[in-house]
């Protein structure tokens, strides 16, 4: 009988909304509209009968995973069963939700054969500001809009109040503003290495309109006069050069640089709207005895020994390394330091030994100078000064210009050129080339070729990566090299990984704490932290139990926050019981290892008592970031892990807790806290990868190598992350002695264009 009411209840509902929907009257198919969440573009696609909607499907690949990814993943079902686009938003991600529902909106309307009234834009002149979530939630970006009664006539950002790090914000405040008010668009494409920057810009001018709009009575559909599309090309442009260098960071410029000065014809290109890429993100760049830094800061003696270093290396990489390419770098990264500083203007420190560095012994980690995380304007002033002694000596760029496509004679073998597309107007380039010089930053950025690349060989490290790096570095010259017959050398290695957190946070969900006369060192404005960090600072911390997807331990949970969270590859879990939690709450952290990375970009202070951690636990479990349960076993289930695995996992680490003496890693006693309680709690952290370090195949001259790993295929060449991997081992990851990515982007791509240059000289 109650199966036979519920079932008659479930018809009364079916036949109520069909009726509806019939009244309404839909035309069967299936409609899409497009709107700009947080991330990108959110596409919304509805399916409809007569009678009702049948399907909804939501994508939307660049909202942030755990908060706007929530909307795109979970409102299909709440639209389909309201049967409207009038639903309830996903809690914290207003943006992308809004975006869904307006999508959807449209869908409907399209399928009820709705016309679509847009009112004329007639706004209040003035001043609207309206601030937005950006790069770090609650430290967006305030944006002030100056409208006259028709038109956009200014947007203004505030780029001194916000973790957006400045030369990303500053590459959409230059290359975005300008196209917005040229085309009173607010749906112009985002810039290619700034897209979350300039997603905030374009939401926040959108909502200034909104302001105007109303405050001048206007209908709100108005603001669809604003979604105007940049007009695109179908023009083929045939272009010629010398030397045609693929990617303009450390290693594209630099060869540039050096092609251009050695009298080469050059020209440069790069799908970002700026040039320096990932080089301009960093800290060290590792040098090996500069000459001339030697005499200016070491009475002309070495900083290191040589050949003690280059046995060090190559020992750590059991044999599989390219041992005449690891001496090269030995060569001559003292001599690239040496060009940087004295030819090229840019600020270094003398090298030191790494505070990375395991055995503190090779003092070869040069600082650029201010040091540390928020000198990039300092960073991009000295590429400024690198591109305008390259144009100076007739070199030519071209930026948001993505390639794509190599130009090959397979007859000959031979590379003659590439083919690559304006990211802004669509415009079509071919360009015939002698030499072609890839150095696109390696394939992180794609999540197609991570699956590929990143095999379980040695390590777990099969699956998609969470990624701290420049989006755009995905690989596809990559594609276009391994397409005409390139080799790949230990691509599988490991990721560079520096750093874990959880996928989202939970910063401005509580109070901030400002720290007295201290900024951020990432963000460069006033420090704060928040106990909405708890969750990740738990991940972090010494004390914790680690463990990867099987349930077993992987490292030295005094590792997990910096150099260890990769060894169970893209995911692990930090396993706490109720007492842990109580300790923190009344006294604070004894123990903590922290990265600046991520939240609120500070660390939580030691010994300071967390109250509300029962509020703070409960929103993470609400948010997906942590796991609770009354047992082990029952963690064990919610985390995917067998129970067995899990109990006896956290029974032997609490033996080792009553023993002071870890059997398993060697964890020091006084991090060794048992996980007992009436509760327990996982918390789902994620290794973030910097950078993918396999490469393309090269020899000692660059030459890229077919599969065979011997036959050079003519013209074409890789530097700096690309062809990285030649220095290491699929064994082991990414050596500690300080800044060697950096170095082998500059120091390969300097090299590279000048031998290119004295081959065509000849």
């Amino acid at each position: 009988m109650k199966k036979l009411v519920s079932l008659l209840m479930a018809l009364v509902l079916v036949l109520s909304a069909a009726g509806f929907a019939m009244a309404e009257g839909y035309v069967p198919g299936t409609y899409t509209a497009a709107k700009n969440g947080f991330g990108g573009e959110i596409v919304v696609t509805v399916t409809v009968d007569e009678a009702a909607i049948t399907a909804v499907e939501i994508t939307g690949e660049g909202e942030t995973a755990g908060i706007g990814s929530r909307a795109v993943e979970e409102l299909d079902d709440a639209i389909l069963a309201a049967q409207s686009a009038d639903v309830d938003g996903i809690s914290g991600a207003t943006v992308s939700s809004d975006a869904v529902k307006a999508a959807a909106a449209d869908c409907i309307a399209q399928a009820k054969g709705e016309a679509k009234e847009v009112a004329a834009v007639a706004m209040k002149p003035g001043r609207y500001v309206e601030y937005v979530e950006s790069f770090n939630k609650g430290d967006g970006l305030t944006v002030t809009v100056t409208v006259t009664e028709d038109r956009i006539q200014a947007i203004e950002v505030d780029t001194e109040h916000t973790s957006d790090m400045y030369i990303i914000l500053k590459t959409a405040v230059d290359n975005l503003i300008p196209r917005m008010i040229a085309n009173q668009s607010v749906t112009v494409d985002s810039v290619t290495g700034a897209t979350v920057s300039s997603n905030a810009i374009k939401h926040a001018t959108e909502l200034a309109l909104q302001d105007a709009l109303a405050a001048a009575g206007t209908d709100a559909s108005a603001i669809e006069n604003f979604y105007v599309d940049l007009p695109q090309s179908d023009a083929v442009v045939e272009l010629e050069t010398e030397v045609l260098v693929i990617g303009m960071g450390g290693a594209g410029t630099a060869a540039a640089v050096s092609a251009a000065e050695g009298g080469a014809q050059v020209l440069a290109i790069d799908k970002a709207a700026r040039y320096g890429g990932t080089t301009t993100l960093t800290c060290d760049v590792m040098a090996v005895n500069p000459p001339r830094m030697m005499e200016l800061y070491n009475e002309g003696k070495e900083f290191v020994n040589e050949q003690e270093l280059y046995e060090d290396w190559i020992t750590y990489c059991e044999g599989d390394a390219k041992e005449e390419l690891v001496q090269f770098m030995i060569d001559k990264s003292g001599e690239m330091l040496d060009w940087l500083v004295f030819d090229q203007g840019a600020q270094l420190s003398q090298p030191v030994v790494s505070w990375l560095s395991a055995d503190n012994r090779f003092a070869v980690a040069a600082s650029w100078l201010p040091p540390m995380w928020n000198n990039t304007k300092y960073l991009l002033g000295y590429f400024d000064s690198m591109i305008e002694k390259f144009t100076a000596n007739g070199g030519q760029y071209m930026l948001e210009t993505e390639g794509y496509e190599l130009i090959y004679d397979e007859a000959t073998n031979k590379v003659t050129g590439a083919k690559a597309r304006s990211m802004v107007d669509g415009t079509e380039y071919v360009i015939k080339a002698d030499a072609v010089i890839l150095a696109t930053g390696g394939y992180m950025g794609s999540e197609e070729l991570q699956l590929q690349m990143l095999q379980n060989t040695y390590y777990p490290l099969n699956g998609v990566w969470k990624h701290y790096g420049t989006k755009q570095n995905d690989g596809k010259m990559w594609k276009a090299a391994m397409a005409i017959g390139a080799g790949v050398y230990n691509a599988a290695m490991p990721p560079e990984v520096h750093a874990s957190s959880t996928a989202s946070w939970l910063t401005t969900e509580f109070p901030r704490h400002y720290i007295d006369g201290m900024n951020s060192m990432v963000a460069d404005r006033p420090a704060f932290w928040t106990e909405g960090d708890l969750p990740m600072y738990l991940g972090w911390c010494s004390d914790s139990l680690a463990v990867g997807p099987t349930g077993k331990r992987f490292a030295s949970e005094t590792g997990v926050a910096l150099l260890d969270p990769w060894l169970p590859g893209p995911e692990y879990f930090s396993i706490w019981g109720e007492d842990q939690i109580r300790k923190i709450e009344a006294e604070g952290f004894d123990a903590l290892n922290s990265t600046i990375f991520f939240g609120s970009l500070t660390a939580m202070p030691m010994g300071v008592p967390v109250p509300n951690v029962d509020a703070v636990l409960e929103a993470a479990v609400e948010a997906g970031i942590m796991v609770k349960a009354d047992s082990v076993e029952g963690l064990a289930e919610q985390l995917g892990i067998d129970p067995a695995v899990l109990a006896e996992t956290v029974a032997a680490y609490n033996g080792y807790c009553e023993t002071g003496v870890d059997a398993e890693f060697g964890k020091p006693a006084q991090f060794l806290d048992p996980v007992k309680g009436e509760n327990y709690y996982a918390v789902k952290m994620y290794s973030y990868a910097y950078g993918s370090c396999g490469a393309i195949d090269i020899n000692e001259k660059f030459q890229v190598l077919k599969t065979d790993g011997e036959t050079v295929i003519d013209g074409l060449y890789a530097v700096g992350t690309d062809s990285m991997g030649v220095l290491f081992s699929e064994k082991k990851p990414y050596v500690t002695y300080g800044g060697a990515n950096n170095s082998w982007s500059l120091t390969s791509g300097r090299y590279c264009g000048l031998q290119i240059a004295e081959e065509l000289a000849e």
